[in-house]
């Protein structure tokens, strides 16, 4: 666990800032509930249906129901929110640990992956962290996780003297069970053993590849991780962590986290798209507050048509953040219609639109929403652009 030299208001303060620029909103301001340190505790929040070495802590699955449980919600296709939470380190419980769980929720999209992995990273580079990886790797959809169960438990049984004794029962009673566990830890055992990239179906495949090209169009330093694996109860598709690099000492992990559609089976009619990832970390005071973010008013709101454009609007958002410019994003939003009527609805004065051409050209127009002006303006030059207009 990475011990992090601020304090747990700060924390927060950093990291929630970093998740609303990029379009998070908090889960209790989005469903309008009472605040979650009185919610009631549900008995499905057991490790047993996400582990606790995953950094899951029993806050994902009470976003998830939060979120899942309001039938306004459901009828919006994407839910972007983050839970912050402080809670007791899995093997030592006078530790205590900052969380924040960001979760993009209602869509099966390569690209919210990548805009989750871009929040994160940003996040750690807010905290401090600078020399970082992103570790990825795919489990496929059920189909492949369950191609994958089946040979591997065939080629253990046959190498079963090789195991302790706790992890033969284990072998024997639960084999889905002992795959996550060898393979969370990198047992010896599973150096000789194909990983789950190896079984996965041809749509799955594409998916990942998929994922893959958007990442290295997105300025995020990854690699691939065919060992990496997560229990295909609780995952599915991709999964990663995200570590940092030692020189003298082993690699620290400091998130982790991937598509989730399986687990929200528990807490949703049918399943639902899902993708999230928790950021934890233990602050140097062990406090037990946690500081709630208070939004700038946006100096712009950005909407995007098209791909290309979608891809290219990542960097944008991140160079606002460098900046310091608070703007809105619409990434919640797959119609340009709707983006607009967005920007309309909160009163923004200024909107930047980049579509495919304008991606490929390097500029954005920035219109003003008062009396309908417009300007081409280069991608190099909007930050500066925004603060003399704007801010």
């Amino acid at each position: 666990m990475k011990l992090i030299p601020i304090t747990t208001q700060s924390f927060f303060k950093r990291s929630i800032g970093v998740a609303e620029h990029y379009g998070f909103r908090s889960i209790t301001d989005i469903t309008a509930s009472a605040n979650a340190s009185t919610r009631t505790e549900d008995p499905r929040d057991s490790g047993a249906e996400h582990p606790a070495h995953r950094f899951d802590y029993h806050v994902l699955p009470s976003a998830l129901r939060s979120y899942a449980t309001r039938a306004e919600l459901r009828k919006k296709q994407v839910g972007m929110f983050y839970t912050p939470s402080i809670v007791s380190h899995p093997s030592a419980p006078t530790i205590k640990i900052s969380a924040l769980t960001l979760s993009t929720v209602g869509v099966q999209d390569a690209l919210s992956e990548v805009v989750l992995l871009k929040s994160a990273t940003s996040v750690l580079q807010e905290l401090g962290i600078k020399d970082y990886i992103v570790r990825i790797n795919s489990i496929g959809d059920s189909d492949s996780s369950a191609r994958f169960v089946r040979e591997l438990t065939s080629q253990l049984r046959q190498r079963s003297q090789d195991l302790p004794d706790d992890l033969s029962e284990r072998l024997r009673t639960n084999p889905a069970s002992l795959l996550a566990h060898v393979f969370e830890h990198r047992h010896p055992i599973t150096h000789n053993l194909p990983g789950p990239i190896d079984f996965l179906t041809a749509p799955s495949r594409k998916y990942f590849k998929e994922v893959l090209e958007l990442l290295e169009h997105s300025d995020i330093p990854f690699e691939l991780d065919d060992k990496l694996y997560g229990n295909h109860r609780t995952y599915c598709h991709t999964i990663f962590e995200i570590v940092e690099r030692g020189a003298q000492v082993p690699d620290t992990i400091l998130a982790r986290g991937g598509r989730y559609d399986n687990l929200t089976k528990v807490y949703t009619r049918g399943s639902v798209p899902a993708v999230g990832v928790v950021i934890a970390a233990q602050t140097k005071d062990m406090g037990d507050a946690i500081v709630p973010q208070r939004r700038k008013k946006p100096a712009a709101c950005l909407v995007y048509l098209g791909r290309d454009a979608r891809i290219r609007s990542i960097g944008i958002i991140e160079q606002f953040r460098r900046e310091k410019i608070s703007i809105e994003q619409c990434f919640q939003y797959e119609r340009f219609t709707e983006q607009i009527a967005y920007a309309e609805a909160n009163n923004i004065k200024y909107v930047i639109i980049i579509g495919q051409r304008e991606a490929h050209q390097g500029v954005v127009i920035v219109r003003n929403s008062m009396d309908r002006s417009q300007h081409n303006v280069p991608i190099d030059q909007l930050t500066e652009y925004i603060r003399a207009v704007a801010v």
